[in-house]
């Protein structure tokens, strides 16, 4: 710890951290009141330097300052972690080590307890630290309750790094755009018609699934981002499906507030081939900002669309409160629905919905034959799942499921029943109409 403390002249080589938790705080002013001291620091040490990242107490009147650094070779903290000092000191004044330093008497320091912060791997992160102005009474218990709070320090240090680390990889993989899209056909079980495709993102096994990968964009700050890039890449891919069918984008409800309204600055875009899909599981913070932000692009054409509706609790409101044009049944609850009752009850009271919404409802997750003709019994004409079409970012994929259909197999062909091979309908036939 030292007087007058410098700013860094140059960046500092390693993580350094600028805490933005209340947490932290509320951990140096318990030590501070504890301890009767007039100051509760942390601080990093990075490039050679002290560099202090939290404070409680009268800083300025030592001389010390945020985000400023000084050398680690002028400093108490150092000397504590080196062992040079104990990490209690009553009197500075009267240490051999440390009346020599600038600072005991250009800062007026007169007590010091200092204890190292270490992450959970044991690397260094830098000091938790109290002085006073005026000598007084510490000793080891004091230097062991600091260290006790040092322990919940590094909790919340080791946080914020992790935190600020996958802002890192997240803002390296938006600036690279080293994504795919792969597509899932979307068929009318009736005809066996791809009549749209759900546009899926897949990044770099690195960086795990997708649904991880967006979670933690949006932990980090730069979730919007991510989904912005995700849809421009979706975008792209809309001169390859022909008129007759239609793309299905994933949007969180903050992406849709957020990015649909920019939308309207696109000449001549497609909203009435477009499907906005939000999942069951959004947070939906408010339905009438996301209704109202949504309005104008569904009076012009676009479809909204609950996706995994029965997955959560949250299915019936989302329904209710956004009135879609599409439910999707998730596919926990499709799976097996030739032999489950309980799951043909389900899906019977989401047709009837949809029914008295104006809505279209897709069975999602279709992998069985027999599912696939249950859900059509059911009246479920619209399906989507590995059985009819596993997602693919083969080009050559998505030209036959437009052409031919997403299923050759005779057996397959038998399920759905004979092919309507008269001109398909626009996908305006397909779903409801507009919004009015």
């Amino acid at each position: 710890m030292t007087h007058a403390p410098q700013p860094v002249e140059e960046p500092p080589t390693g993580p350094a951290l600028a805490i933005a938790g209340g947490g932290v705080n509320h951990v140096l002013e318990l030590a501070r009141r504890h301890l009767d001291m007039d100051v509760a620091l942390l601080s990093e040490f990075v490039g050679g330097h002290q560099v202090h990242r939290r404070a409680t107490g009268d800083a300025g009147s030592f001389g010390f300052a945020l985000g400023a650094g000084t050398p680690l070779t002028q400093t108490y903290c150092q000397a504590m972690v080196l062992e040079q000092i104990p990490n209690a000191i009553g009197d500075t004044n009267g240490h051999p080590v440390l009346r020599g330093l600038s600072a005991t008497a250009a800062a007026t320091i007169g007590a010091y307890v200092g204890v190292p912060v270490r992450l959970a791997d044991g690397t260094l992160y830098g000091s938790l630290c109290v002085l006073s102005h005026q000598a007084q009474q510490v000793d080891e218990r004091d230097a062991k309750f600091l260290a006790m709070l040092a322990e919940l320090v590094a909790r919340e240090v080791e946080a914020d790094l992790d935190q600020q680390g996958t802002r890192e990889r997240m803002v390296a993989l938006i600036t690279g755009g080293d994504i795919i899209v792969a597509l899932q056909p979307i068929v009318d079980v009736t005809t066996g018609r791809t009549v749209g495709v759900e546009a899926l993102t897949r990044f770099p096994s690195e960086y795990g699934p997708p649904d991880v990968v967006f979670a933690a964009a949006h932990a980090a700050g730069v979730g919007l981002e991510l989904e912005q890039m995700a849809l421009q890449h979706a975008f792209e891919l809309m001169p390859l499906l022909g008129p007759h069918a239609y793309l299905a984008v994933n949007l969180s409800a903050q992406g849709a507030i957020a990015l649909v309204p920019a939308w309207a600055e696109r000449q001549n875009f497609p909203y009435d081939r477009i499907v906005l899909e939000i999942t069951e599981h959004a947070v939906i913070e408010s339905y009438a900002r996301l209704r109202d932000s949504l309005a104008p692009a569904r009076r012009r054409g676009l479809r909204l669309s609950i996706d995994d509706a029965g997955a959560g609790y949250a299915s019936l409101h989302h329904i209710v409160q956004l009135v879609p044009d599409i439910i999707k049944i998730d596919r926990s609850l499709i799976d097996g629905i030739s032999t489950r009752p309980a799951l043909r009850s389900v899906a019977t009271a989401f047709v009837a919905l949809a029914r008295d919404l104006g809505a279209v409802v897709v069975a999602e997750g279709v992998e069985h034959h027999a599912d696939l003709r249950m859900v059509q019994q059911l009246g479920i004409n619209v399906a989507q799942g590995y059985l009819l079409g596993r997602p693919s970012a083969d080009r050559t994929d998505l030209d036959r499921w437009l052409t031919t259909g997403p299923a050759p197999s005779s057996h397959l062909r038998a399920v759905l029943g004979p092919r309507n091979r008269a001109k398909p309908p626009s996908v305006k036939d397909e779903l409801p109409r507009p919004m009015t």
